[in-house]
This record gives C-alpha cells, structure tokens and sequence, in this order.
C-alpha cells in the first residue's frame, strides 16, 4: 500500500472562513448507520430505532434517537472541530440558519445496498442520504453570503461517512438472506466497494471535497457476532473479523485512487478497526473492563437484545463498557475514537 494513502489533503479541513468562532471547519455533513443516527429514523415506519430510555440515559437532551447512553463519534468530532451538535436532516426544526453547520442524514439499519435493512422497514440507504443532501444544498443557496456561494461553503466543509458494518450483519450474514448464494465473499465485496465509490464520487459531484471515510471496526467483536457466531463467548468471531479487514484493504485502495485521479480533493481513510483492536486488546489502558458484553441487553439464550426499555436497568458503570448495547459502543469508547479521529485530521500533511 503506497505510503500516500496516509499523507493525504486533510490540512485543508483547517483552512477557510468558520461557521463560528473557533471552529476549523464551516459545516460537517453526516452519511452513515446507527453509529451516527441523531435520530433520523425517529418518524420513519421503522423498527430500527432507539427514541426510548435507557438510551440518551448520559445524553444532556435526553433520549433523541441515538443507539448511545450519550454521544455518537459524529457528535464528538463535531464537537472537536468547534461546530455545535450537527442537527438531524428528519426534524422539522432543521431549517433556515441551523443548516449553516451542517447535518447529519445518517440513517439506523442502512448500508450501502439499497435492500441492506429493510427487514426493519424503512430506512434511508446511502443512495436515499444523498438525495437528501441535495435537497439540503438547495435550502441553503439563498442563506449562504459569502464569495463562492454554496459550493465554496460545501468545499471547505467536512464530509464525515460511516457505513457498510449493516451490509454485512443484516444482509450478507444474516440468516434469512440469500446474498451468499448469489455472491460469493469477494463478489460480494466487490459490489459493496463498487457501489461505495460511486456515492462518495457522487457527494464529490455535489461539492464535497473535505472527507474522512470510516473503515468496518471488527464485527466479530460486537457483543451481537460473539453471542450468536462464537462458541466461545469471550473470544472475537475471526471468521467476521477477517471479512471486514478485507473490506478495508479494499477501501484503502479506494481512497487512494480518489485522491490521485480527483482535483482538489482530500480523502482520509480512518482505520476504526485497529484502533478498536487496541482497545479491546488493551482494555485497561483506555479505563474499560468489559470488552465482549453490552452494558445495557435484554438476554434470551445466545440472542442479546437491544437495550430494551421493559426490563430493569442495572447498568450503573457505563465508562468501564466497551458496548453500550449488541450492536453498538458507549459514549466512553465513542470520546476516545472522535479524539484519535481529530488528532488525524490536524496532523496528516498535504503532500
């Protein structure tokens, strides 16, 4: 892998003129899963939501729709970069001058397949995301005064995108799916990575140039892959974890392409998969003593369920959880990845 791959053009994420003082970046835009939903899926005919207690439990709003005690990554790097809380696109109060920082269309259950998620109903896929950034970009022509208009306000942004864990947990893996009869793995990643770079191209095409794209973490760690996937209930599914570092070579490969062939572009791969590995592995160090369990679950059998609201809550020490549910990580582990993330962005060198 070329060295240039982790010397990329992230030092113009701190150029140009601020959303508001002290911030690095005018606006960050948001595209992703659950990882970053702020509760888009909220007034969706969909079962893919968290709009419940405990979630938000650590949350200063309370319960919003994220699958967190607290804050989402997105939320901490936005909070990094000097930006305040990037609004949900499906909330009627995201509009007029709260779109001049940003929004987050991140959708629970999507991937980058159209039909990934849709045993939960409905769910906005990347492609859907998109649309819904265009829709934003016409809402914000008549508010931005400024030299270059929309499309300097939108090239100066940062363009946070965080998917395709669901293209593999609720499709390629799950039961009930026939993907694995039609693809093998390597097609099937194949498709995944084809259909990716032409909707980071087509974000390009809108105007983004600023972006850090989000690798798969190790999915054979989650508490979810471990119950159902493992014999051993405290050991990563290797078999889960592999197909994600595949994946991500893959996406590397990707980024690397983008940022030699596309003008004026900066693309940063940041690799959540190592970072989550040296956690796991080294549980101690970052404060943390359960690394292959949900702090909050609902348990029948092997199945672990999402933090669900009917039972007893007995998840007191939240900071010493690596997980705050099957499927997703705490606010602690959350804090220390947007920290990692923003050490990225502000210090890799243009080339």
């Amino acid at each position: 892998m070329a060295v240039s791959i982790w010397i990329l053009t992230i030092s113009l994420l701190l150029v140009g003129v601020c959303g508001q003082a002290g911030s690095r970046v005018p606006a960050m835009f948001v595209f992703g899963d659950s990882l970053s939903d702020p509760g888009n899926n909220n007034n969706l005919l969909s079962l893919a939501k968290a709009n419940y207690f405990p979630n938000g439990i650590d949350f200063a709003e309370g319960v919003t729709g994220r699958f967190c005690n607290g804050r989402t990554i997105a939320d901490f790097l936005g909070n990094e970069l000097g930006l305040p809380l990037i609004p949900p696109f499906n909330n009627w109060k995201t509009k007029g001058l709260k779109l001049l920082h940003g929004v987050n269309y991140a959708s629970a259950a999507s991937g980058i397949l159209d039909d990934t998620g849709r045993q939960f109903g409905l769910v906005w896929t990347m492609n859907k995301q998109i649309k819904n950034f265009q829709r934003t970009l016409k809402q914000l022509s008549p508010l931005v005064k400024r030299k270059g208009g929309v499309a300097e306000f939108v090239a100066e942004s940062l363009i946070l995108v965080c998917t395709g864990s669901n293209d593999y947990l609720f499709n390629y893996l799950d039961p009930i799916s026939d993907v694995r009869f039609k693809y093998t793995l390597d097609q099937f990643q194949d498709l995944l990575i084809q259909e990716y770079t032409r909707q980071l191209k087509e974000i390009y095409k809108l105007g983004g140039r600023k972006f850090i794209v989000v690798g798969l973490g190790p999915l054979g760690c989650i508490p979810h892959a471990i119950g159902n996937h493992s014999k051993n209930r405290s050991k990563c599914v290797d078999e889960i974890n592999e197909m994600a570092s595949q994946f991500n070579l893959k996406l590397q490969m990707v980024v690397e392409e983008l940022n030699t062939n596309l003008v004026r572009f900066g693309f940063l791969f940041f690799d959540v998969y190592k970072t989550t590995m040296e956690i796991i592995n080294n549980p101690s160090t970052y404060g943390f003593e359960h690394t292959n369990q949900g702090c909050c679950v609902g348990i029948m059998d092997r199945i672990q369920l999402l933090c669900p609201p009917f039972l007893p809550f007995n998840c007191i020490n939240r900071t010493l959880y690596v997980f705050w549910d099957p499927y997703h990580p705490t606010e602690a582990f959350n804090a220390i990845i947007a920290k990692k993330m923003s050490h990225h962005v502000q210090t890799v060198q243009m080339p």
